[in-house]
């Protein structure tokens, strides 16, 4: 037998009574069954008891699952750094290209001077290798991918192709995204392909060098 006390009773009631509440349900037990006052109570702690030992067992089953998950995920975010790493080497070298690790992602970043020509969204043909590059190595693991197009803050000159820089980083990482999936071995539900315009800047639009580094590609890969 257990005896449970809500709060509203809790509340509706002073001490004295919900202890004698208890008596008087012991004894009510004790008097059908036969038993003791120990049998009585300790049999209702028993059923408990087990209850919360196998509640424990559970959730101790599903922390060491997510652990293990969670480090699987880091390891295939290590193993993909170091494939990119030597697939890359010579874009990297080049400046081209960056490949960094944070726990369970790689963020690959493709500066736009070498993936697009001024004011295009066409990927050129190094750019298209890149890529390749890129979904060779994520080909088995079922990673997804977010592509984000990043522009600096100079204004597209009259007559562009596109209205404004907004438009133009989401030409671009469109561009990124289906590039990823042409050969078939990434499937789409697995990209993403976001706009930030001029929003996110990595350093001062004032320099020349600044707007460079500012005009890029980020494709973050999560395991």
């Amino acid at each position: 037998m257990i005896v449970n006390f809500t709060p509203t009773e809790a509340e509706e009631q002073d001490l004295p009574q919900l202890l004698q509440k208890t008596l008087n349900a012991v004894e009510r037990a004790k008097s059908a069954a036969g038993k003791s006052d120990q049998e009585v109570m300790f049999g209702g702690l028993e059923g408990t008891l087990e209850q919360l030992a196998k509640a424990t067992a559970e959730l101790t089953e599903q922390a060491q699952e997510q652990a293990e998950n969670i480090q699987k995920s880091k390891d295939d975010a290590t193993k993909a750094a170091d494939e990119l790493k030597i697939a890359l080497k010579q874009q990297i070298d080049q400046g081209l290209v960056a490949v960094e690790q944070d726990e369970d992602r790689v963020i690959v970043t493709v500066g736009a001077g070498g993936a697009f020509a001024s004011g295009s969204a066409d990927l050129t043909p190094e750019a298209i290798s890149i890529m390749q590059q890129i979904a060779g190595v994520n080909a088995e693991n079922d990673s997804e991918i977010t592509v984000s197009g990043h522009t600096d803050d100079v204004p597209l000159i009259f007559g562009s192709r596109y209205r404004d820089n907004w438009d133009l980083a989401a030409a671009r990482s469109a561009s990124v995204v289906q590039s990823l999936s042409a050969d078939g071995v990434i499937t789409d539900n697995r990209l993403e392909a976001i706009s930030y315009g001029e929003s996110r800047p990595v350093d001062s639009n004032d320099t020349a060098a600044g707007r460079s580094k500012n005009r890029r590609i980020e494709i973050e890969i999560n395991y």
